[in-house]
């Protein structure tokens, strides 16, 4: 047995005083059983939770909940980095961490924070909204593209790299407001090259 749920007590005179309820021999842990802690002996520390609420995944090297364990994305020691956005250890942080569509992971708390301005995914710039969800954002800036189209000095042509699908266009019309990939419609997307001058005035 590594860990205990026991009851230490302190005996200060005729005063007895609870000094925990938890306590790991291996962290040399103590606390209170309210957050229902749980050693896992393939992570190496203690966690919360409850351990029948958590699967250790041997490819992550992380517990995963349950409800997660069988639709998660696995990649190797994927935890055992720093959250993009805070930069703190996610191994052995406090802060949930969520999976991202794309496979990368984020503390839950940042990633509700990030998702306020960006829909991207800090480490890969995929899209973390389902396309489904993007697919009538997407529509409305086509629309609006197609309302404000650019003025002839300031129109380019442009070669591009969906974040998305990964796909290369290239000799598609620049727009401030984004160019679209004629692949999956994201809006997810970089300019790779600008083509210029004559080669600008013979595209249509």
């Amino acid at each position: 047995v590594t860990s205990d749920k026991v009851t230490s007590d302190k005996v200060t005179s005729d005063k007895v005083t609870s000094f925990a309820e938890y306590h790991c021999h291996i962290c040399n842990l103590w606390m209170d059983t309210k957050n229902r802690p749980f050693h896992c002996d393939k992570c190496g520390i203690c966690r919360v939770g409850g351990a029948e609420n958590f699967h250790h995944c041997d490819l992550c090297s992380m517990c995963i909940s349950v409800d997660t364990v069988s639709s998660h994305h696995c990649m190797r020691d994927k935890y055992k980095n720093n959250c993009p956005v805070c930069r703190e250890d996610m191994y052995t942080s406090r802060h949930a961490p969520q999976d991202l569509p794309c496979g990368h992971a984020i503390h839950a708390h940042c990633f509700r924070r990030l998702a306020a301005f960006d829909y991207r995914c800090p480490i890969c710039k995929k899209t973390v909204v389902s396309s489904e969800s993007m697919s009538s954002a997407w529509a409305e800036r086509a629309a609006d593209i197609e309302r404000q189209p650019m003025p002839r000095d300031l129109s380019r042509i442009v070669d591009i790299m969906c974040n998305d699908c990964e796909a290369k266009n290239k000799s598609l019309s620049w727009h401030f407001l984004g160019v679209q990939c004629p692949g999956c419609n994201s809006f997810n997307t970089v300019v790779e090259n600008v083509v210029s001058g004559e080669q600008m005035n013979d595209v249509t």
